[in-house]
């Protein structure tokens, strides 16, 4: 089956291309495999591409040779990157001119995640939670003057004494950034999903169908034949209605 060339026909595009680096260890270095599916525009399904897996620590550079693997023709209509917010997701969508859209599930998991439960009882934890509902207004409104307003107002928390360093931190990039979150509501024709938790949850899928594969060679032809048998998964955009498969 991996010999054959992939035989997938795919829906027309345009494509949100979606993609997972799913960590590896062999003989005790990092091996990363870039999981990787197409989702058209006006389907509720993300089709898989052949996995890559290279040695290293996920990073832009081994995005690009992953990347570089994609048919031709696919990645012609490929108009968007949805990321988890990789250290230089940014930069691979702008190397190819595509629109970026970040997940919102890893940043708000960011800023709820600290010190455990204790983090919601100690000083500046009423700041974190009008910064929180702050952000979750952000991510979702389209209306210019409430995007407004709610930018002032966390500009306006963050200066606050008691806003805790890390979660300031988080919010100042989170602003700095905004337009990536942002993008299913500037594109809504391309109905992005908001999220990589479709791509994230065939991770599980895959450790599963390699369990007992030892080497990287083996590991990836399991791997491939996987994601061939599978083909999709259901990934719904934000916008998704009445959509065909």
């Amino acid at each position: 089956m991996v010999r054959a060339k992939q035989s997938q026909r795919l829906p027309k595009g345009p494509y949100a291309l979606l993609g997972d680096g799913l960590y590896f260890k062999f003989k005790r270095a990092d091996w990363v495999m870039y999981v990787m599916a197409v989702k058209p525009t006006r389907s509720h399904r993300a089709f898989f591409l052949d996995p890559v897996l290279l040695p290293g620590k996920e990073s832009y550079e081994r995005w690009l040779m992953a990347l570089a693997a994609i048919p031709t023709g696919t990645k012609e209509r490929i108009l968007a990157f949805v990321s988890d917010g990789f250290r230089g997701s940014k930069l691979v969508a702008k190397e190819h001119d595509w629109i970026h859209q970040r997940c919102h599930f890893h940043l708000l998991m960011a800023l709820i995640r600290r010190h455990g439960r204790r983090s919601y009882r100690v000083k500046g934890a009423g700041i974190r939670e009008r910064l929180l509902g702050v952000v979750r207004v952000l991510l979702a409104t389209a209306d210019p003057a409430m995007k407004r307003k709610q930018t002032f107002r966390a500009q306006r928390l963050l200066s606050h004494p008691l806003c805790p360093p890390w979660i300031r931190k988080q919010t100042i990039e989170f602003l700095r950034t905004l337009d990536d979150f942002r993008a299913y509501l500037m594109y809504p024709e391309l109905n992005l999903p908001t999220t990589t938790n479709a791509i994230e949850s065939s991770g599980k899928l895959i450790r599963k169908a390699t369990s007992t594969a030892r080497t990287p060679e083996s590991v990836l032809l399991r791997a491939t034949a996987f994601l061939r048998l599978k083909k999709f998964i259901t990934c719904n955009g934000k916008f998704s209605t009445k959509l065909r498969h």
